[in-house]
């Protein structure tokens, strides 16, 4: 007589309960800090693309001599230029004294489309002050 004939298969749900426990634990930990380096990126392309804006200064002003404003319609241009060529999308919102942009990126998780989260979606922002060349 068996004394564990009707314990038989429950360790194969234990490891199966812990497996997939371990993958979940290791998709945080890979898809998260990915997420964090995405974030980061995300918000260093925002603060580039708002200072690539707040150095569109009117250059006619510059080649006669006379303080340069920043161009607001040029500045929202070279913002918006930047984002372009980072492969980000974004929006630029500028003021008399200030740009602002915000930027949007998306990442493709590696182990947590294994539970159903395919991608992530990351934020970014930057603003610089305008200040004019005398």
């Amino acid at each position: 007589m068996n004394l564990f004939r009707d314990e038989r298969g429950s360790v194969s749900v234990l490891i199966l309960g812990l497996s997939l426990a371990l993958i979940i634990a290791i998709g945080l930990a890979v898809d998260g800090s990915r997420k964090a380096l995405a974030a980061s990126r995300a918000t260093a392309v925002a603060e580039e693309a708002a200072r690539a804006g707040g150095q569109a200064l009117d250059p006619h002003a510059l080649a006669a001599g006379r303080t340069a404003h920043v161009d607001p319609t040029e500045a929202a241009a070279a913002a918006k230029r930047y984002l372009a060529e980072a492969g980000m999308t974004g929006t630029v919102q500028v003021r008399t004294d200030r740009i602002a942009v915000e930027t949007t990126d998306s990442l493709r998780t590696v182990f947590l489309g294994a539970v159903g989260i395919s991608g992530l979606i990351v934020h970014g922002h930057g603003a610089a002050d305008l200040l004019s060349a005398d």
